[in-house]
Parts: C-alpha cells; sequence; structure tokens
C-alpha cells in the first residue's frame, strides 16, 4: 500500500512540474510578444496626407480620422507632405517604423499611375505597403469653363478635334488624377491638346475662372462645389451611374463615350512589416468607420462614396493596386508619359 502511494506521489509530481513548464511556456510567449500588438494604441496615430491641405484627399483623411479614433480610443492627426506629386510623403510613410502608428493615404495617382511615370519613385506599392482598405471612392469627371463653346461631350470632341493643341486642359502635375485622366480621355479621342500643369485644384480654378485655361478632368469631390456653383460645367461623368451630387450631369456612356470609366479611389495603408494583429486593428476600425451612417454621408458631400461592403478591407485593396497599377501601365507607356529629369 506505502509502494503504492509513493507511486502515486512520484505520477502527481511529474503532473504538476510538466504544467509548471506548460505555464511558464505561456507566460514566456505572452512575455515575448511585442507589447504593441497586444495593447495597440497606446499613444497618438498620425495620417500622412501625401498632398497640401484643402484638397479632396485631406478632407477625406480627416472624415477618416475623426471615425477611428472613436473605435481605436486615441487621437488621430492628419499631417499634410505635399510634393512630387504624392511621391514626399508616401516615401514618409514607407521610411517610417512599422508600429501602426503612422499611416498612409494614397490613391489611384501615388499607388498606381506614378508607377510607371516615375522611374525614380521612391516605394513599389505592390510591395512595401501593407493595405488596410479602400476608404472612398469618386468617379473623375471632364469639365470646361464657363462659356465654352460646347453643350455636351459630343461637341467637346468636335471642338478639340479642330482645334487641337489649341485646346488648353490644366491638372495637378504629372502622374496626378487630374493628368492621367486626361491622358487616358484624349487617347481614347485621338487628340493631343496643351496639358497645363498647376500645384493643385485651387490654382487650376482660378485660371478657368480667368479663361485662361479651357477645362480639365478631375475627380467629383474636386469639382462639385464649383460645378454646383456655376463656375465651370460637367461634361461627363466617368461612371456607370449618375452621381446623385450632380444629378443632372450625364454618365460617359450617355454622353457617347463608353470606354471612358476611371474612378479616384483612396485608401489607407501602413509599412510592410506591421505586425499582423496591429494590421486588424486598423483594419477593424476603418471597416467600422465605413459603416458609419454620418461618414457615408460626409463623403457624400465632397462628391465622393464610400465603397461598397464588397470592395473594402485590405485584401481587395490589394488586388485593385496591382491591376491598376498593370491598367495605368499600358495607358501611359503608350502615352509616352515619363517623369524627366
Amino acid at each position: 500500500m506505502r509502494h503504492t502511494s509513493s507511486k502515486i506521489r512520484r505520477r502527481l509530481s511529474a503532473i504538476c512540474s510538466s504544467s509548471l513548464v506548460h505555464a511558464l511556456a505561456v507566460v514566456g510567449m505572452i512575455g515575448g510578444m511585442p507589447a504593441h500588438a497586444s495593447s495597440f494604441p497606446t499613444r497618438n496615430i498620425t495620417i500622412v496626407v501625401p498632398f497640401a491641405a484643402g484638397g479632396a484627399a485631406d478632407t477625406t483623411a480627416r472624415i477618416m480620422a475623426d471615425a477611428m479614433s472613436k473605435r481605436l480610443g486615441t487621437s488621430i492627426t492628419v499631417e499634410n507632405i505635399g510634393g512630387a506629386g504624392g511621391a514626399i510623403g508616401t516615401i514618409r510613410v514607407k521610411a517610417s517604423d512599422p508600429t501602426g502608428y503612422t499611416i498612409g493615404l494614397g490613391h489611384m495617382g501615388t499607388l498606381a499611375a506614378a508607377v510607371p511615370i516615375n522611374r525614380k519613385l521612391g516605394y513599389n506599392p505592390r510591395t512595401d505597403f501593407e493595405y488596410l482598405g479602400l476608404v472612398s471612392v469618386s468617379p473623375n469627371v471632364v469639365y470646361v469653363r464657363k462659356g465654352f463653346p460646347a453643350n455636351d461631350l459630343q461637341e467637346f470632341i468636335l471642338y478639340a478635334r479642330k482645334n487641337g493643341s489649341k485646346l488648353t486642359m490644366g491638372h495637378g502635375g504629372i502622374g496626378a488624377a487630374s493628368h492621367v485622366t486626361c491622358v487616358m480621355l484624349f487617347q481614347l479621342i485621338g487628340v493631343e491638346p496643351t496639358l497645363v500643369a498647376y500645384r493643385g485644384f485651387g490654382q487650376t480654378v482660378n485660371d478657368l475662372l480667368g479663361g485662361t485655361i479651357d477645362g480639365g478632368c478631375d475627380l467629383l469631390a474636386s469639382v462639385s462645389a464649383q460645378a454646383q456653383s456655376g463656375n465651370l460645367r460637367v461634361l461627363a461623368v466617368a461612371a456607370d451611374e449618375r452621381s446623385l451630387v450632380l444629378p443632372n450631369a450625364p454618365t460617359s456612356t450617355e454622353a457617347g463615350l463608353a470606354a471612358f470609366k476611371t474612378s479616384t479611389w483612396t485608401g489607407l495603408f501602413v509599412p510592410a512589416g506591421t505586425p499582423a494583429p496591429v494590421v486588424e486593428t486598423l483594419r477593424g476600425a476603418v471597416l467600422d468607420a465605413l459603416s458609419d451612417a454620418a461618414v457615408q454621408k460626409r463623403l457624400a458631400d465632397i462628391g465622393a462614396e464610400a465603397p461598397k461592403p464588397e470592395q473594402r478591407g485590405g485584401p481587395y485593396m490589394k488586388r485593385l493596386v496591382d491591376d491598376e497599377v498593370a491598367r495605368w501601365t499600358a495607358i501611359l507607356t503608350k502615352a509616352n508619359i515619363e517623369l524627366r529629369d
């Protein structure tokens, strides 16, 4: 009996010892986890906008910062770092510590069209970032100044083919959405107008109102206020459906140029190497924000819209970036558009 009790005591001792080792191992694993992965966020987060304050991208970032901060329980500030068509601010995000505290905002220009245009871009959208998801989509439009001698897109096309380089169209710099949209439009209609570069939409509008240029191509979110006030006329929206913001503006299909389909999508990203738990926490905050009716209304007020449910999330945005790089590479290579020193 004493022998049996001894065996039981030895067995219980072995079990307890094994349990202790397992418990210590679990504690060790937890202790070895990066603190930010389990407690993120513990401080202020910054969203870097690679453009000047006041534009559609800046406004979108501020809408998302407000909404995401509520989900994450920390303040989110917006930092504007413009220059080089958005490359400087995007490089700043790439070079930041991959901790989740620096988020980048980019769009079809900085994350797709810039690739074939700028051989010294300084980042690769396909490999340098983890994508949190799209946050807004705004169809691009073609617009003209008040008094321009064309009442619709077909008359504009006839005017462009007759006048060629005498037609002047403004844009926000080589590689900007307003630039590549014009390149696409005139590639479709077989015309080479004079494209005039500006530092932003504000400067473009000033010359448009002064009659120095004839029009431009830009995202609806940028031009909607000026269109509603009558300072410019939108000839076509490059989308399948009319905009709720400008319901009288025809779609490109209705206007007779169905191939003219392009939108300026905007999304958020962090540097590659950001811990997966942090990425997932941020993705959850983005999804929560986009489900908020107040956020959807604020986006609609600037002529944008929240992406459809099936267009949300990091994996979708990653696929979109890959597809858009390929699409714009074909268009811009054909047009021989490239930044040159």
